[in-house]
């Protein structure tokens, strides 16, 4: 059966893609012009990614400097040959959404609480009472979704 593709341009299948996803992959440009992408834990809610870190080192100076970023999701990930014997016609179903936005840093007790449930609802689905040196010693931030994609590869009716 030969591979198809489709955009998915639905914003509800593109949250069903993005809630379904155990991480996401954070691209950011440094003061070099270098690309850098980690993986994150996130939550989602809104429109808008959550991510948490240690308040210091590479990931946050760069996001201080340039706060746009590219976020990638990906599942459903599937192995697929038209022929078994031929290595090229091997390739990869998925289910896929980018996300472009800017980093906003969360400050307050408070509001630094409110996105960690955030984060741990992708999770647990639950909230949860945090200390304040945990709270205190954490950089919570969230990236707020200014435009978003989507693209499903596999074998599609």
């Amino acid at each position: 059966m030969p591979r198809k593709s489709r955009i998915i341009s639905i914003p509800k299948e593109q949250e069903d893609i993005i809630k379904k996803s155990e991480c996401c992959y954070v691209g950011m440009v440094d003061e070099n012009n270098n690309p850098y992408v980690l993986p994150f834990n996130f939550g989602y809610k809104d429109q808008c990614i959550y991510l948490h870190s240690a308040p210091n080192g590479k990931k946050i100076d760069i996001l201080k400097k340039n706060n746009r970023v590219c976020l990638v999701f990906s599942i459903d990930h599937e192995l697929f040959a038209q022929n078994k014997d031929v290595a090229c016609s091997y390739s990869m179903g998925y289910k896929s959404v980018i996300c472009y936005g800017k980093v906003e840093f969360i400050e307050g007790f408070e509001n630094k609480v409110e996105a960690l449930n955030i984060f741990m609802q992708q999770y647990t689905q639950r909230d949860f009472k945090y200390s304040v040196p945990a709270v205190n010693n954490v950089m919570v931030y969230k990236v707020v979704i200014d435009k978003m994609t989507g693209r499903e590869f596999g074998n599609l009716p």
